[in-house]
């Protein structure tokens, strides 16, 4: 083995809980390849899933408040997905709870992991343009400021403007633009 490094570690210790607390947990491993050694802190978040839900060749968007750049951040609507439940239905769940919008027949988009080696949380990405007003959308400052559909290419061209700045709307929104020009 001669200069190769192993593809797998040679040997890593179980993970070891650092800090808990009701949104994530963050672990410790320290990971042995031979000739070098690696420690991996690891912050579990649980699978997430959000949904791009198009209607008229717009997207269904939520302004939400976001502590790290302290603004309003427009995003796609999605979440945490609970103990028993799938990412189809968390999706479908957390477009309604935070929009009142139902979406039925959702189709997968995009499966990611925000970070390889430190981050644990496994995201689903679907999209449909079966979408129904089911109520009046009522603001909650805890889940949506505001609900809008807001046309593909503005949505394109804020991304680039770095007026979206959530990698979860990124990823869905320019899977979702590839899907179609491959159609």
């Amino acid at each position: 083995m001669d200069g190769e490094v192993p593809v797998k570690a040679l040997k890593s210790s179980p993970l070891k809980l650092l800090h808990e607390n009701p949104f994530s947990k963050v672990y410790h491993s320290h990971a042995d390849f031979g000739d070098i050694t690696k420690d991996y802190y690891i912050t579990h978040f649980g699978p997430r899933s959000g949904i791009v839900a198009v209607r008229d060749n717009c997207v269904l968007m939520v302004q939400q408040y976001r502590f790290l750049p302290d603004e309003i951040g427009l995003e796609i609507p999605g979440g945490k997905v609970e103990d028993g439940e799938d990412p189809v239905q968390a999706a479908i769940r957390e477009c309604q709870e935070e929009t009142a919008v139902v979406c039925r027949n959702l189709k997968p988009l995009v499966v990611y992991y925000p970070g390889l080696d430190n981050v644990e949380n496994r995201t689903s990405l679907f999209y449909t343009d079966d979408v129904t007003d089911t109520e009046t959308f009522v603001p909650d400052i805890g889940e949506a400021l505001k609900v809008e559909w807001v046309p593909i290419d503005r949505c394109v061209e804020m991304i680039f403007q770095e007026q979206i700045m959530d990698a979860f709307t990124i990823a869905g929104v320019m899977s979702y633009v590839v899907l179609q020009s491959r159609r």
